[in-house]
């Protein structure tokens, strides 16, 4: 009885979590197709087009372990 009541607590469990699982992302999909993603407007000229030539892109080299500013 015992090992009945076990089988079903977990079997209960996993189906939860699963149902949760896919009701979260149902629910985030919807969440995420609904809602109108900003950008910032900084980025754009007067038409609405980027304008990638005055964007400013850094690039950090991983491999660098040393500073240029330490003369020491």
């Amino acid at each position: 009885m015992e090992q009945a009541v076990l089988a079903l607590s977990v079997m209960v469990g996993v189906l939860t979590l699963g149902l949760g699982l896919v009701i979260g992302y149902l629910f985030r999909s919807y969440i995420h197709d609904t809602t109108p993603q900003y950008s910032h407007p900084e980025m754009y000229d007067a038409n609405g087009n980027p304008l990638p030539d005055e964007l400013i892109a850094f690039r950090f080299d991983p491999d660098r372990t040393h500073d240029d500013d330490d003369d020491d």
